[in-house]
């Protein structure tokens, strides 16, 4: 295989420290050749050199294997004047190898070089089939004496670097005798002294190196445990870090910037995509393949799916905790909250919660993304308390929201319209059955509402929009837990619960979440529960306003306990205000009856907001606004008339207003008169039981 010299000049020249140990290897090879007799007329003259010439290169060496000489890569002066030195060093050293290991190494990497070595091999074994070297070949060619042959043959038991990490590739089909194994040193220790980090098959379907990106971002705090935990220089074995943090909290990215401002490679294995207990024959040895990857590269190994070690790939956790007692290896292990832990025998470890990102970081870490045609008038502030994202998604934020500019103003700067379009798209959660997203497109124009709730509906978003900036101030401290933002609406049927909450959201900026409560309500014991942790769990990474509607169905008063249904009803229901008193966004409940909810609720809800019918003034104005302009109404219609009349709600005039129109479309009338809007009533009271006179 010529082609790392042919095919990469870089490569070549970054090899230069190695040509002198190849050579070394190259003149004991050939002497071992010429000292076997019966040469073999296979191999060209041009890759073997003269005895005479052997003996005069062992004493006064060119620095470099007489082959490479025709490839005319690097000048021959430059590689007297560098140092002989380089990765192998750090290989020796990392592994602890002696110098015959070093030279079984050397020796398993000449047919890297130089596919003619394969010939060469094979006529030393009096084999064609035995093309690479043997361990039997080894010992004889570095051997001084024959005494030494039992000491040197213990550097190939299995316990031994060369076998136990996986140093060498073996291959005994040729012959069943151990010290005829064949072997050619691994490709990764190849690729390793060749200055490259390459993931080889199959490891790749499990394992790959933490690309750099130009986000830079970590938290001091995780800095600084890191820095006492992993980044000091001992000879022991070193704690597992076990890294607890949600899914979308950046963990990698921030273990991978920490490790690279001491120039530590992250290599990350995901647990979950190691075979399973199936399919383990097929892959064997991924796990010691890429340990062997980590000490190569003094690298720091990042464990994805932790967790897994206690479920459907326990069988990997026994070999997992032989491999990772090793001295000097550093290793961050990524567990979820809720997720079931695992004990790794024999080993220290030590948990570290990762820390979340104030608004404060991420408006410093958007600043930082904004592209040079922003709109210097966006509030960054806002939006980072608002939205959730991440170092790792902002970058692609940015770019959709710049395609969100383009396509509303080619032109134009980049809005806070289009960074809310697209921060809002990346947070949506998948809520399947539990809830419905809702998309606001009304606002308060369109909320026919009394002053006085008007006024409290505003504040329900000031609330919001200076929740984090008064905490910051101090409070946090003061008030320790139940920082959450909940409101209580309640009030009659059609009073304008609903709507009210979607045009809250939509000063927001935000979907609406409408939780179903006949998905989430569940007669067996503990699933209601569940349902309700899930729904908190998305919420939480979602950022729209949360909203349960007929709320009394789900948050209902607590009951003296007769049996274990009681029992777990109650326990629903103290879950709940539990999650309600720290729920980081908002949280609005509807009922039509306060008195149907748990008392406890009252003192936990930041604002309680009563929604009642209307009054004739309102009714008016209801009146007025509900017809589109595109609508003509007939003179003869007398909204005062009309507000008299009977007591309706906004959902009732709605309702009339959208079926008169039908009633005067169907009689082919050019405009909505009496008549229409008055069989219009009658119909929608009749839904209920009302008379209309």
């Amino acid at each position: 295989m010529n082609f790392p010299l042919t095919n990469n000049h870089c490569m070549a020249a970054e090899l230069h420290w190695i040509y002198p140990h190849l050579e070394r290897i190259d003149l004991l090879l050939q002497r071992y050749y010429y000292q076997k007799g019966n040469w073999y007329d296979s191999l060209p003259e041009s890759f073997l050199l003269t005895e005479d010439e052997i003996e005069q290169r062992l004493i006064k060496p060119l620095g470099m294997p007489h082959w490479l000489k025709k490839y005319d890569i690097i000048d021959h002066g430059e590689i007297e004047n560098k140092a002989i030195t380089g990765t192998l060093s750090l290989l020796i050293e990392r592994f602890e190898l002696t110098e015959f290991e070093r030279d079984i190494l050397l020796l398993g990497l000449l047919p890297h070089f130089d596919s003619r070595y394969h010939a060469l091999f094979a006529f030393l074994h009096g084999n064609s089939k035995k093309q690479w070297p043997s361990f039997a070949l080894a010992i004889e060619l570095f051997s001084q004496r024959q005494s030494d042959w039992q000491l040197l043959q213990n550097s190939f038991l299995p316990q031994t670097p060369l076998i136990n990490h996986h140093l060498l590739q073996l291959n005994n089909d040729e012959d069943p005798i151990w010290l005829q194994t064949q072997f050619l040193t691994h490709s990764s220790v190849w690729h390793f002294l060749s200055g490259q980090r390459v993931i080889l098959p199959p490891l790749i379907a499990c394992a790959y190196w933490h690309s750099s990106v130009s986000q830079t971002w970590y938290p001091q705090t995780l800095y600084h445990s890191l820095k006492k935990i992993l980044l000091n220089e001992i000879d022991e074995v070193r704690p597992l870090v076990i890294l607890k943090g949600k899914q979308d909290s950046a963990q990698e990215l921030a273990v991978s910037n920490i490790m690279a401002l001491h120039d530590i490679s992250t290599l990350i294995l995901d647990l979950a995509h190691l075979p399973d207990e199936e399919n383990i024959n097929t892959k064997p040895d991924l796990l010691t393949d890429v340990i062997r990857e980590a000490r190569l590269h003094d690298a720091c190994l990042l464990i994805r799916n932790f967790s897994l070690l206690a479920g459907e790939k326990k069988i990997y956790q026994s070999e997992l905790s032989t491999l990772l007692n090793q001295p000097k290896l550093r290793v961050v292990c990524l567990v979820e909250p809720g997720d079931s832990f695992v004990w790794i025998q024999h080993l220290p470890m030590v948990q570290i919660e990762m820390p979340i990102a104030t608004p404060a970081e991420k408006k410093a870490i958007l600043t930082e993304n904004l592209p040079n045609n922003a709109d210097r008038e966006i509030n960054l502030t806002q939006l980072c308390q608002r939205f959730s994202f991440t170092p790792e998604t902002l970058p692609l934020i940015i770019k959709e929201a710049c395609q969100y500019q383009i396509l509303r103003q080619p032109e134009d700067q980049l809005k806070e319209i289009d960074l809310r379009k697209a921060l809002n798209f990346r947070a949506q959660q998948n809520f399947g059955k539990l809830a419905q997203r809702i998309t606001p497109r009304r606002s308060f124009n369109d909320l026919v509402i009394s002053e006085g709730l008007t006024q409290q509906l505003k504040e329900i978003i000031a609330a919001i929009n200076y929740r984090n900036q008064i905490l910051n101030a101090g409070f946090q401290e003061k008030i320790g837990y139940g920082t959450g933002i909940s409101a209580l609406f309640y009030g009659e049927s059609g009073t304008g619960k609903t709507m009210a909450a979607e045009v809250i959201a939509g000063h927001l900026g935000v979907d609406l979440i409408k939780v179903d409560l006949s998905t989430v309500v569940n007669k067996y014991i503990g699933e209601t529960e569940k349902n309700i942790s899930r729904i908190f769990d998305l919420a939480e990474a979602d950022s729209g306003v949360l909203f349960f509607d007929e709320a009394d169905a789900l948050f209902g008063k607590r009951s003296e306990t007769k049996d274990s249904q009681d029992r777990h009803a109650n326990i629903e229901v103290s879950y709940l205000l539990q999650r309600l008193e720290n729920y980081p966004g908002l949280v609005i409940l509807a009922t039509n009856n306060r008195s149907h909810l748990d008392s406890a609720f009252n003192r936990r809800f930041t604002f309680i907001t009563h929604f009642t019918y209307p009054d004739e003034i309102l009714r008016k104005q209801m009146w007025q606004a509900i017809w589109p302009k595109q609508l003509h109404l007939s003179d003869e219609l007398n909204f005062d008339h009309l507000s008299k009349q009977t007591d309706l709600t906004g959902a009732n005039i709605r309702n009339i207003a959208l079926l008169s129109s039908i009633l005067a479309e169907n009689d082919n009338s050019e405009k909505i008169d009496n008549k229409h809007i008055e069989r219009a009533i009658i119909l929608e009271l009749n839904k209920t039981g009302r008379l209309f006179f």
